[in-house]
């Protein structure tokens, strides 16, 4: 990883990019792709798509959603306390007393998501399972009038989390699920910028995965891929108490992982695992028997059939403000995606 792509990756972690609000993120990958393809394009969604022409039939589509979890103000209550909704999956027990970050006519307003104290709560020795309308954000106003001059329904909101360096190859971050896998895509992208490729090479930034899954589907709709390759970030299992008879065994800095199941193409991933070997790039094995819960969901039954994989990046503590990764492994899959794309020519048989 160059400085260049270095402080792209940073630059796309710490902008805010809910579900649905993903423009600020998009603007920067624009910027960062502008002299290293043919063509970039967004479309009615919000998704971007950047193109190099090849020589060859074949298209084949990179996909990272550059959608983060975040939340949405649905209620504020006459003492001034903010009331929300999620966009995107959450542990609700992990949100009480975390930081963070309103977004309002160009403002940021802080607050501090609260609930009832320990103290208050009596007569059971069990910790309560809380829901999402346990909890507020506490923003300081004095009352709902005070409020509603520094936020509004509908202002969206983020972790407030800043991005560190846990070691030389560990970063923490609230949002490598997954602009990870878009920092992929572009990365693959700009090594390919002044090579010379049979298939066409379609990067996407797509929009809206964590709530909808829109983005994929219509940019698939769009592009028409013969195939695609989905880059998401996936559990680890090296962590105190996961069983790995359940979760299989993924861990930080040993690759990517390749998702083998029944929704995802043989032909495409047997040449990768080829690649990985030929190249000497670890990859972590790991299995989706249906559904991937990825963009790869959306994408494998567009039209007549997409070939179709999943490249994972091993992420520890996915959907919190403190997401661990290792930029080792970005860098492995972003060398290995390279070296795809280069492989593929006319003569690939992607029929079963």
């Amino acid at each position: 990883m160059n400085d260049k792509q270095k402080k792209y990756l940073f630059d796309l972690l710490e902008v805010p990019s809910p579900s649905g609000y993903e423009a600020p993120a998009q603007a920067i990958t624009k910027a960062f792709l502008k002299d290293s393809c043919d063509e970039i394009t967004g479309d009615v969604n919000g998704n971007l798509i950047a193109y190099k022409k090849g020589s060859g039939k074949y298209k084949i589509m990179i996909v990272g959603h550059a959608d983060e979890i975040g939340f949405m103000i649905n209620y504020i209550d006459e003492s001034g306390y903010v009331y929300i909704k999620t966009l995107g999956g959450f542990d609700v027990n992990l949100l009480p007393g975390l930081r963070v970050n309103i977004y309002h006519d160009g403002n940021v307003v802080r607050g501090i998501i609260g609930k009832k104290p320990i103290h208050m709560m009596r007569g059971s020795d069990d910790t309560p399972k809380l829901k999402i309308e346990d909890l507020w954000i506490d923003i300081g106003a004095k009352d709902k009038e005070d409020a509603l001059k520094r936020v509004s329904i509908g202002d969206i909101i983020t972790y407030s989390s800043q991005i560190e360096q846990l070691t030389d190859d560990l970063i923490v971050s609230k949002a490598t699920d997954n602009k990870v896998g878009v920092y992929i895509a572009a990365a693959v992208m700009q090594e390919l910028a002044k090579k010379k490729i049979k298939a066409n090479y379609y990067a996407v930034a797509s929009v809206g995965e964590e709530t909808t899954m829109k983005g994929s589907r219509t940019s698939a709709f769009r592009i028409e891929p013969d195939i695609a390759i989905a880059v998401d970030v996936t559990f680890t299992s090296d962590i105190p108490g996961a069983d790995k008879r359940i979760y299989g065994e993924v861990g930080l800095g040993k690759g990517p992982t390749l998702s083998l199941g029944a929704a995802l193409h043989p032909a495409v991933n047997n040449r990768l695992l080829e690649l990985a070997k030929k190249h000497d790039i670890p990859v972590q094995i790991e299995i989706a028997p249906a559904g991937t819960g990825t963009d790869a969901d959306a994408i494998h039954a567009s039209r007549t059939g997409t070939a179709t994989a999943v490249v994972g990046i091993p992420n520890r503590y996915m959907h919190s403000p403190n997401e661990v990764i290792s930029l080792g492994d970005l860098d492995k899959a972003v060398a290995l995606l390279v070296e795809f794309v280069k492989s593929v020519d006319d003569k690939m048989v992607l029929t079963r």
